[in-house]
């Protein structure tokens, strides 16, 4: 192996496969080629087989990345069985194999938000009983998100009512009831991929010790957006062994809100003593004034590992702070900018990144861009698994794997049309409920039909008898032929046509469907080349429903595509800019005012340091002197800043300057689009 391109502390990291190590790689210092090139060192030169090697990450968009890189050096016999993945596919994988140990049957159900949504929602009904009290979307996400937290931290219902407030007991007792129905239907949801496998691995002592034995050298990405479970998980499947490489940077701990807890990079140290830890501390995003602004603004933070970024390019142009009157006004300056800097630096759109601390502050930026025709992607926008069309297919997906999904089932059960109205639905849902068996189970029953007319019973027998067809067919292992056939088998493209009046529209959702299509046929024949071994139906299903989990909470972003990126701080985490804005640089929005009277204002600090580090050669910080009529405070993380980095642009000092600077302004950006 070649190590011509890494400096000493990647090559060190590298070659350490002896015993624990911690990589503390900083903001755009190659830790992804770190990781990658770790993963070669330990099948060439360790002689690990690619089914002893476990690579854990936070998205599929990572995970993807580094078997892509990895396919192009290693064989396709080297790479067999070679795990690159996320940490909630890495559980989902345990539980497969281990199901039955874990109280659930082969075909369990992996509930997603809605399903989350629609379970909670009953149980509040169900113990409110005949209550007047409402129970609105806020309380049903809250819950969720207690739960959520719940099993971050592996804590159990009964751990949740010891430690809850009257006023949060009703919460602990709905997660009790959720957890009840959960084994009930089967199902687990997204936390449960961590979780179940963490307590099977705690409690059962022979598959500890398989999985500690198949697993010879376990790397983990974003080390520091682990929360306790996910931490616990690694730990036993680490065991005695001791060798594994994290890497993380507690810096750019940012999802707290998620569980994340950087104190896990304290507790590696505490339970693992022989902790060798690596800094990586070249920077290769970056000029270095940003890099030493970035510095600056982080020392004020306590830390748990000490680091300074450096980089070998030259200082760079000064930071400008600028200020305009209100967010109208910072609008217009940063499409004025944007304008000026893509023709005077020979950029392209896709090089300006526009960051901002929450998603209202885009409105402005949206407007403008409009009247302006700059070309712009708002990253975060609805995902290709929110849109309708592909809900729907991934329904059918779910009920051809388990017909006994009411939520799915609901959601298809005249879906194309097919004479089974509301009233028939509602009918059957409470016949199902009252009799504790599925909607589908309750089909045929004739206590039920004997209710609804002959029509609908017969639309419902059809139904009923399509998805036993196609199911039967499945058995057979004509997976392939059902996928194929199904958009066709039920007049999906004509549905299309009729539901949205446009020939165009139409086609563009047909062709969503037909790569949802193609991904799920790709799972079942598997990808030697990138480590991805065949599935069956079941199993494709299920991945293909955590893909849709995990494709909320990722970043999306066509490279190809030459517009401006406009995102929050968070959902730029992971990516670099030319040309960086981040707006909105005041008191009560960054620091977010709920952070600060949370205390929790060096998380804050993290987050404008992941901010400042996106930016390659240019960074402007804006702030509005008044917002919604209401005087500000200028950032204070702009006076953490080492001040002579800065050229601070007041209104005062603008005018002084050029009275005339705004007017001006708007006439440059006239000119500009012309």
């Amino acid at each position: 192996m070649s190590f011509s391109e890494l400096n000493t502390q990647q090559k060190e990291a590298i070659k350490y496969v002896s015993g624990p190590c911690l990589v503390i790689a900083g903001a755009g210092s190659g830790k992804t080629k770190v990781i990658t090139e770790k993963i070669l060192y330990l099948i060439h030169v360790a002689q690990l087989k690619g089914y002893e090697i476990c690579a854990v990450t936070f998205t599929n968009k990572a995970a993807k990345e580094m078997r892509s890189r990895i396919a192009k050096i290693a064989t396709p016999e080297q790479l067999k069985g070679l795990l690159i993945t996320t940490f909630h596919s890495l559980g989902l994988h345990i539980i497969k194999r281990e199901y039955a140990k874990m109280g659930l049957k082969r075909d369990f159900i992996l509930m997603d938000t809605n399903d989350q949504k629609w379970l909670v929602s009953s149980l509040y009904k169900e113990q409110l009983g005949d209550s007047d009290e409402k129970i609105n979307d806020d309380i049903i996400a809250e819950t969720l998100t207690a739960i959520s937290r719940a099993k971050m931290n592996g804590q159990t219902p009964d751990d949740l009512k010891m430690i809850s407030s009257p006023d949060e007991m009703v919460k602990a007792l709905i997660y009790d009831k959720y957890e009840t129905m959960m084994s009930a239907y089967n199902a687990v949801d997204f936390d449960d991929l961590v979780l179940k496998p963490m307590k099977l691995l705690k409690s059962n002592e022979s598959t500890r010790k398989y999985w500690q034995k198949r697993f010879k050298h376990i790397l983990v990405d974003e080390y520091q957006d682990t929360n306790d479970t996910q931490y616990e998980f690694l730990k036993l499947l680490i065991g005695m062994r001791e060798i594994f490489t994290f890497v993380g940077d507690d810096d750019q701990s940012i999802y707290s809100w998620r569980g994340a807890d950087p104190q896990n990079i304290v507790r590696l140290h505490n339970d693992f003593p022989s902790l060798k830890v690596i800094k990586l501390e070249q920077n290769y995003r970056s000029c270095g004034r940003i890099l030493h602004a970035a510095n600056e603004l982080i020392k004020n933070n306590s830390h748990i590992v000490n680091k300074n970024l450096f980089s070998t390019y030259l200082y760079g142009d000064p930071i400008i702070v600028h200020e305009t009157r209100n967010p109208a006004a910072e609008a217009q300056y940063v499409s004025t900018i944007i304008f000026g800097e893509r023709f005077r630096k020979n950029l392209k759109w896709k090089n300006f990144g526009v960051l901002y601390r929450t998603n209202f502050q885009s409105r402005e930026i949206e407007k403008n861009f409009r009247e302006s025709r700059i070309p712009y992607r708002i990253n975060g926008d609805i995902s290709f698994f929110e849109r309708a069309e592909v809900k729907d297919i991934m329904a059918y997906y779910r009920v051809l794997q388990n017909p006994h999904n009411d939520n799915a089932l609901i959601r298809i059960i005249n879906i194309p049309p097919r004479e089974i109205g509301n009233v028939t639905t509602e009918k059957l849902g409470r016949y199902a409920k009252e009799n504790n068996i599925s909607m589908f189970d309750a089909m045929d029953y004739y206590d039920f039909t004997g209710t609804i007319s002959e029509r609908a019973a017969n639309a419902l027998r059809n139904f009923k008898n399509f998805i036993n067809s196609r199911r039967e067919m499945i058995d057979q292992e004509q997976e392939e032929e059902v996928i194929q056939n199904l958009f066709d088998d039920i007049s999906y493209r004509n549905y299309l046509v009729n539901e949205n009046k446009n020939e165009q529209i139409a086609q563009i959702k047909y062709e969503n469907i037909i790569l949802l299509k193609e991904w799920l046929i790709k799972k079942l024949k598997g990808n030697p080349t990138e480590s991805i071994e065949p599935a069956d139906f079941d199993d494709a299903v299920a991945s293909l429903c955590l893909r849709e989990m995990l494709d909320q909470n990722e970043n999306d972003e066509d490279p190809a595509l030459d517009q401006v990126q406009l995102m929050t701080v968070h959902a730029a985490k992971g990516l670099e800019f030319d040309f960086v804005f981040i707006i909105g640089c005041e008191e009560k929005i960054i620091p977010h005012n709920n952070s600060v009277e949370d205390g929790n204002i060096e998380e804050e600090r993290r987050l404008m340091y992941v901010g400042i580090t996106r930016a390659k050669r240019f960074l402007i910080l804006n702030y509005c002197s008044s917002r919604q009529d209401e005087k500000t405070k200028i950032s204070r993380f702009i006076n953490e800043l080492p001040q002579e980095d800065l050229d601070m642009q007041t209104l005062e000092q603008q005018e002084k300057a050029d009275p005339n600077c705004l007017s001006k302004m708007a006439e440059l950006i006239k000119q500009l689009e012309s």
